[in-house]
């Protein structure tokens, strides 16, 4: 509002160290130090600093139908794991709601939260205004089947631990992408700290880049066998190995 300090000035927005950039956009350290100018760096105590409203803002802009693959990398991203905050009764497929909007409010009402304040009415009506001003700020689906909406304040939002909620529509749903993008597939990134939830959105573009991931969630029968595509490798069933 007018006459309000903006969150993302200089002196509030989250910032992030070169292995940050490198896991969030799947490209090398080298390649991170080649696009510093772009991604308008600081130089703080000595290293580069990034803030994350300049990555998203870089990255949304080059982002194109036919972009080649990102370079993938063995970092940070391509490495962690969702699995350990991926709970089954969160898990919910074939939801009829067709506009983003609509579909998180109804999935943060529907999730099994740890919150760490009462009522829990208001606790959850706090997350859900700050994904969709997040939202409101440019579309978080980055991939004709996928989007990943978080808060836009990680650190301000009353959640007792990280949490992923997975949404599955029944039909495309409408996020007002630049590029026409309606995914079906939704991942609520409920992480406590930007870090955390940069590292599972490099963690899902790499997933993204693996060639059966997509379709398996689409055609995943229930719940638990959604829930076992994240699973450990040792723990998954045969067919589900190939994504790890």
């Amino acid at each position: 509002m007018p006459g309000q300090k903006r969150k993302d000035s200089p002196e509030t927005d989250q910032t992030m160290t070169v292995a940050e950039v490198s896991a969030y956009l799947s490209l090398s350290a080298t390649s991170v130090y080649r696009l510093a100018n772009e991604l308008r760096a600081l130089r703080v105590g000595g290293r580069w600093a990034f803030r994350a409203s300049d990555v998203e803002q870089w990255l949304l802009k080059r982002r194109t139908g036919d972009e080649l693959q990102i370079e993938p990398v063995e970092e940070l991203g391509s490495q962690v794991r969702l699995f350990s905050h991926i709970d089954e009764k969160n898990i919910f497929l074939d939801v009829a709601d067709s506009d983003a909007g609509t579909l998180i409010r109804n999935a943060i009402d529907r999730a099994a939260l740890s919150l760490t304040e009462s009522p829990e009415h208001a606790a959850r009506e706090r997350i859900r205004a700050s994904i969709l001003e997040r939202e409101s700020l440019c579309s978080t689906a980055l991939h004709p089947d996928v989007a990943f909406p978080h808060p836009r304040t990680p650190e301000e939002c009353p959640l007792a631990r990280d949490q992923i909620v997975i949404v599955r529509a029944s039909r495309p749903v409408e996020f007002l992408e630049m590029h026409g993008y309606r995914p079906r597939i939704v991942f609520l990134l409920l992480a406590r700290t930007v870090s955390l939830q940069l590292q599972w959105e490099a963690r899902l573009s790499h997933l993204l880049h693996q060639e059966g991931f997509v379709q398996n969630v689409l055609s995943a029968k229930s719940a638990r066998e959604l829930y076992e595509l994240f699973a450990p490798t040792a723990q998954k069933p045969e067919a589900a190995r190939a994504i790890s």
